[in-house]
This record gives structure tokens, sequence and C-alpha cells, in this order.
């Protein structure tokens, strides 16, 4: 087990090396798209790949088995998914006003280049017109090894890669101390943030009127990596156990250079020498998809659907509010002390089943959002941060959500 504790070693000391200094910690805001014609036809990789290549100029073209998904710029990247989403990844900044002038800049440019070839973005959580089984997948190795792996695993695997599309929001930590609190509140508020961003007008190509489709999905998927990581309650949770957890998990797909390769059930501690470089930790982090995981830029909180921009800036700014806010973090986990993951995967399930009418830690779910954006207004640093919580607080006051609101997609 010698190399099995170097490993450890190495990620922990890449986790300790991604501590920010105090002060004002940035977000990094990442929104999924679909893709479509006007009329609700599905583009193909070809056509997608066409656009996106036009829109690069002289940025960084990303490609993996010399297949083209995108590029990189020094504020944001664009890289196609799956099932042909389109990922708006953008730099780390400190106001969610200055992330979200910069997304703007560039959907617009997306949406531009698109119209041009009669394409449409559209910001919903799962693809809006079509069954995922008649979306093909774009001809790259990694999505192809685990379209085949998911099938062993769980029933949505398939729908997962294919039809789903996120607004994701990383955040910072200052120490292994500030980590370990701020991870366990993600956790914590998880359901709470699912039914805040419930976003699935449609689902299968027909109307849909459940909530949080997009948990019933990824509980579905693989629960070696999916779901709420289930051991962060524990009492030595830290950056050595969740090191430990991951390395000796099935990895599914690792890189060997320029090369992808399925490696199945066998762990990263399996497949890799003692020695990980940074590349390799970054390859095996990726592979992990937790609500709530840790991410080359920090903690990454993953369970809300694709977003409007008005309500993903309201998203952005609520987790930036309470995750600024030493006193936010420890009212939550004073409010639900003595909460496990198997009962928050409980009130995970529950909103799906009832919504604003489920019970999360056996308080009414409508109260507790309610709750939580009174917090956030609360620790609000100035005007602005307030306004911009203002979408989602006018929906959970009227018991509603992004789903049910006409022309949010």
């Amino acid at each position: 087990m010698a190399n099995l504790q170097k490993q450890i070693d190495a990620l922990t000391a890449y986790f300790q090396a991604d501590c920010a200094r105090p002060g004002v910690l940035p977000i990094a805001l990442t929104i999924e798209h679909f893709i479509t014609r006007l009329d609700g036809t599905p583009v193909d990789y070809a056509q997608l790949a066409q656009v996106i290549y036009s829109m690069q100029g002289h940025d960084e073209p990303l490609r993996e088995d010399n297949v083209y998904l995108g590029f990189r710029c020094p504020s944001y990247t664009i890289t196609i998914l799956a099932g042909c989403q389109v990922t708006i990844s953008l730099a780390p900044y400190s106001t969610v006003l200055q992330t979200m002038a910069v997304y703007e800049g560039c959907f617009t440019r997306l949406c531009n280049a698109l119209a041009a070839n009669n394409m449409y973005a559209r910001t919903v959580g799962v693809h809006p017109s079509r069954r995922a089984e008649l979306l093909p997948l774009v001809p790259q190795s990694g999505y192809m090894i685990m379209d085949r792996y998911f099938r062993n695993t769980g029933n949505q695997g398939g729908v997962m890669l294919r039809a789903t599309a996120s607004t994701r929001v990383t955040i910072r930590y200052t120490s292994e101390a500030d980590f370990v609190r701020k991870f366990r509140v993600a956790c914590l508020i998880t359901p709470l943030l699912a039914l805040l961003t419930d976003n699935v007008p449609l689902y299968q190509g027909e109307s849909n009127h459940n909530y949080s489709i997009h948990t019933h999905i990824w509980n579905n998927v693989d629960p070696d990596r999916c779901g709420i990581y289930p051991n962060v309650m524990d009492s030595n949770f830290g950056f050595e156990s969740y090191a430990a957890y991951i390395l000796q998990q099935p990895l599914v797909v690792a890189r060997h250079g320029a090369r992808i390769v399925g490696v199945g059930r066998k762990s990263a501690f399996e497949v890799y020498p003692s020695f990980l470089g940074h590349g390799d930790i970054e390859q095996i982090l990726s592979m992990f998809y937790y609500d709530v995981c840790l991410n080359h830029n920090g903690i990454e909180l993953r369970t809300a659907d694709s977003l409007a921009p008005r309500y993903a800036a309201s998203y952005a700014q609520l987790i930036k509010t309470l995750f600024s806010s030493h006193a936010a973090q420890e009212g939550i986990l004073r409010r639900y002390a003595g909460a496990n993951s198997a009962q928050i995967e409980a009130a995970k399930v529950g909103i799906c089943c009832n919504g604003y009418q489920a019970q999360v830690y056996g308080r009414a779910a409508a109260g507790e959002v309610s709750w939580l954006l009174a917090q956030a207004k609360s620790h609000a640093a100035a005007p602005d941060d307030r306004r911009l919580l203002e979408p989602l607080a006018e929906l959970a006051a009227k018991k509603r959500t992004p789903r049910e609101i006409s022309g949010c997609v």
C-alpha cells in the first residue's frame, strides 16, 4: 500500500496548494447549453464544430483523440460536450456582475454564430425536444467509453451524457478547515438549491411537471461517482480522506499522454504509478461527479439546471454570498446539525417527489428555501448583490421555479 499512500499524499498536497489567500474570494461560473435548429431538431457534431471553430480566431484549440472540442481564451473556455451541448466556462471573477458581463458577451457571440447557421442555444436542464436515445454522441473515445460503462451502473447514464445541461459554480477555500466547512454546507443545502434551480419544462420531448429531474437522472448514473459524497460528515473528513476515497473508486477513463483509454473498474491507484503529475490528478478529479466535488479550481457545486442569464446571475450571487460569509455558513451548520449523507439524499428524493411541500431534515422545504434566501440577503455586502438575489427570491416567495416561468429558456 506504499504506492497508494504516495498518491494520497500527492492529491493532498495538490488540494493544499490550491488554498487561496484570505480576502475577497472569486467564483467561477459554468453554464451548459443545448443547441438545436429553430424547430427543435438537434444538430450533429460536424455542423456544431464548424460553428465553434468559426469563433476561435487566434485562441487555443481544444482537441482530444484528434477530435475538435472547442477553444480556450483568457476569460472563458467553450467546449462541445458528449451530446453536442456547448459549455461556457468562465475564468474566476471577484463579483457576479463581472462574471455575467463576460458570460453575456460570450453568449451573444455564440448566439450570433449559431443564428447564422440556423441554430439556437437553449438554457434548460434536459434536452427540450428529443429523447436521449435519439441523440448521437460526439465521436470522442472518452465519451463512448463512459457511455458503455454507465450501462452497467445505472439506468440514466446515457441520458446524463446526451441530454442534461447544468449551471455550476466553483468556490475557493483558504485552508483545509475552510474547505471542510464549505464542502459540508454545500452538501447540506444541495436539496434546496435543486428546488430553487429546477428548470426542466420538457422531459423526453413531453411537458414536465415534476421537480428536480436533474436529481433523478444523476442519482441513477453511477453510485461510485454521483450523488452526495458519502463520508462528508465523518469526523476525519478532509483533504486526505477525500483523496483516499476517490483513488480507490473505479476510474473508467484514464489518460496516458495524449491517449485516452478505458480502464473499467480499475481504480486510479491501480492504473497510475505512484507519482501523479498535475495532469494525472486533474484527470482523476474530472471523473467524479458528486453534487459537490473538488476540481482543479476549488469546490464545485453541480446540482443546478442550466439557467437563463437572470437566474444564473441570481444563483451565482446566492452561492457567492453564502460562501463569503463565515457567519452564514455556521448558521447553516447549526440549523442542520446532525444531518448525514443519507439524510441529504433522502431530502433530495423528497424534493423530486413533493417540491416545495417536501420535508428537508424534518422541516418544510418552502420555509427552508425562504430561510436560506433571507440568510443570503442579510449577509449580502452591497446593494447590487441584494438586487441580484431578487429573481430567485421572487420565485421562492411564490413557491415557483424557473421551469414554471415562460420565456426563461
